[in-house]
């Protein structure tokens, strides 16, 4: 074969490469705990239906044409994975400061961009025969009062430093709960798409024992945070992602939460 020849069909099979893998295919880290409806199944293995949250992240990578590897990890390794680019990206509750080690997107002025964030709000459940108005402040009300909170949880570090007693020894809500009946924690504090959704299942499930207060403690967002090294990789797709869930986020997670609280876990 020629060399001209040669070099024709090197370039020639370069171009079907690259082609094939214009999105690099992007290793997501999710905890490796079974908190339904948002995260389903334990251990390294992802669940056939692995939660809402997943089911989110990957519709938003699919219309990014990119494809998600699940990497399954306890809940506070997983920024040190994405510190070593063990994975390529996370839902985060991130803060301005976070910029420097994260690919996150940004408004103009360098800050980070709320409209392409998934809006989340921490609600907290007490026990009906404390008697407590349910128009009561959270963060006035448990600022003497033990609160328990699921273990990873990032917010539970920010009220601890704030002097809050924070109880976030157990893993997932089912425990929190039967914490809080016990009285074992004055009240469970819970993340939640829409401050509503676990409104039902309280019900059906502890009757009038629980209540929830009106006012949540946090309004606040979870970002999909990248490595650095992934972004600058796949920028125009990662801008594609941040887009979508810009204008298409917060809608679909309802409907996926909704979707798992219907079916049994």
């Amino acid at each position: 074969m020629r060399k001209a020849d040669l070099l024709s069909c090197l370039a020639m099979l370069l171009a079907i490469d690259c082609a094939s893998c214009a999105c690099m295919p992007m290793r997501l880290g999710y905890v490796n705990l079974h908190r339904p409806p948002y995260f389903l199944g334990a251990g390294s293995a992802e669940a056939p239906a692995p939660g809402a949250t997943v089911e989110l992240i990957r519709d938003t990578a699919a219309f990014a044409g990119c494809l998600v590897v699940s990497v399954r990890l306890p809940p506070l390794r997983l920024r040190q994975a994405l510190d070593h680019d063990d994975i390529d990206a996370m839902l985060m509750d991130a803060s301005d400061a976070d910029l420097v080690n994260y690919a996150l997107p940004q408004t103009r002025n360098g800050k980070l961009d709320a409209e392409r964030a998934v809006r989340m709000y921490t609600v907290v459940f007490v026990r009906a025969g404390d008697e407590i108005p349910l128009d009561a402040d959270p963060r006035t009300y448990f600022s003497t009062r033990r609160l328990g909170m699921n273990n990873g949880a990032s917010l539970a570090a920010q009220l601890r430093a704030q002097g809050f007693v924070i109880d976030d020894g157990a893993q997932d809500g089912a425990r929190n709960l039967e914490k809080l009946v016990r009285r074992r924690i004055d009240g469970y504090a819970a993340t939640l798409v829409s401050p509503t959704h676990m409104d039902a299942f309280i019900a059906a499930t502890y009757g009038k024992q629980l209540v929830r207060l009106e006012t949540p403690l946090r309004v606040h967002n979870f970002w999909l945070g990248f490595s650095k090294r992934y972004y600058e990789r796949n920028r125009p797709q990662v801008d594609a992602m941040w887009g979508w869930i810009g204008s298409h986020g917060h809608t679909r997670f309802v409907d996926l939460v909704d979707k798992y609280q219907k079916t049994p876990d």
